[in-house]
């Protein structure tokens, strides 16, 4: 692994992932409506567990009051970056943050995972269940995304990043997804269309 394929992951995942947009529109309203951004990646990213969110608007008064109990916590790492920071250090805030966000209803861990970025671009990597099961995190506790976060320190530590706005972190999920969960999701539309 390289600084080079990395690029290359992340200009295939333009070309394959048609709602890349909308994960820019997100940034540009999640400092003035962190909540709004978030429910724009959950429906975007996470449309699978959304709908049970957007099933009662309780759900949604429980993803604010998480933001909004989680923000002191994302204040105390503002300004770590995921290739540098000490996961064991702070390991005690993020499992708190991950398990927080992901008992809300809807949310749950992929979308845990998806707000936690989303509030801290340069600290946090995205996972969905594709992700996890290819690295083995089959319980998606706090425990375990600390661990996948660590493990992906570990694989793309010795790359280079300096590419304009693009975290290091949101380009190690982007070769996540062209590598794992993009040919994972077509496989089984490729398996559906099939049967049918």
């Amino acid at each position: 692994m390289d600084s080079e394929e990395l690029r290359e992951a992340c200009e295939e995942f333009k070309k394959e992932e048609g709602r890349a947009s909308f994960y820019d529109l997100a940034l540009e309203i999640v400092d003035d409506h962190p909540l709004q951004a978030s429910v724009i990646i959950l429906a975007v990213w996470n449309m699978n567990r959304f709908r049970f969110m957007a099933s009662d608007t309780r759900n949604l008064v429980n993803l604010r009051k998480a933001i909004k109990d989680c923000k002191p916590l994302f204040e105390k790492m503002k300004g770590m970056h995921f290739r540098t920071v000490k996961f064991d250090y702070i390991k005690d805030s993020v499992e708190a943050i991950y398990s927080k966000l992901s008992s809300v209803y809807g949310v749950e861990y992929t979308g845990a995972s998806k707000v936690m970025h989303l509030l801290n671009r340069d600290l946090f990597v995205m996972w969905d269940t594709d992700t996890r099961d290819e690295y083995g995190f089959s319980d998606a506790s706090s425990a375990d995304y600390v661990s996948f976060l660590k493990l992906m320190q570990d694989k793309f530590k010795n790359i280079e990043w300096s590419v304009p706005n693009k975290t290091f972190a949101k380009a190690v999920d982007e070769w996540n997804q062209v590598n794992i969960s993009i040919p994972r999701m077509k496989e089984r539309l490729r398996r559906k269309k099939k049967r049918t």
